[in-house]
């Protein structure tokens, strides 16, 4: 892997985490006019989209929440080496509460990827990272926390990044 890209993953990961601390950091009033779930399950937070590929790409992004759609919204990735936007945070339109969810990934090229929240030990916040590799390869990666976000007594408890 080359520098660059190195650098891109590293400001990626530091965006991502901004995101999830801003989510965190809520002043108590709600603006998101997204439905609320309820139930056992993490917070999912932020779900940044990073294109590292040569050519522009288009995401169809779904989030089903218990069986129901919730999201479904197509994005435009800019190549990496254009001037264009290559990546994108999406931060709100799914529910703010706690529960279970299946997220589903299509790439314009057909290649699918699912992560679901059973997959995890049980945790209180969820970052995504949606990728396409340098190669076009698509992967979900996940930030998860113990509870910085819903309970910020339970600082002990260091952030874990898994791959999907």
């Amino acid at each position: 892997m080359s520098g660059y890209s190195r650098r891109r993953l590293l400001a990626l990961g530091g965006a991502a985490a901004v995101g999830a601390v801003a989510g965190c950091l809520d002043n108590g009033e709600t603006t998101d006019t997204a439905t609320t779930a309820t139930g056992d399950g993490p917070v999912l937070e932020t779900i940044a989209l990073e294109n590292l590929n040569s050519r522009s790409h288009a995401l169809d992004i779904i989030i089903q929440w218990d069986d129901e759609i919730e999201y479904w919204e197509e994005h435009e990735l800019d190549a990496i080496t254009d001037s264009g936007d290559s990546s994108q945070l999406l931060d709100s339109g799914w529910p703010t509460e706690p529960g279970e969810f299946q997220l589903t990934v299509r790439l314009d090229d057909g290649t699918r990827e699912r992560f679901a929240t059973s997959e995890l030990p049980d945790r209180d916040c969820l970052s995504l990272v949606v990728l396409v590799s340098r190669e076009g390869e698509l992967s979900i990666l996940t930030e998860v926390s113990g509870g910085a976000c819903a309970d910020e007594t339970d600082d002990e408890t260091p952030d874990d990044t898994v791959e999907a």
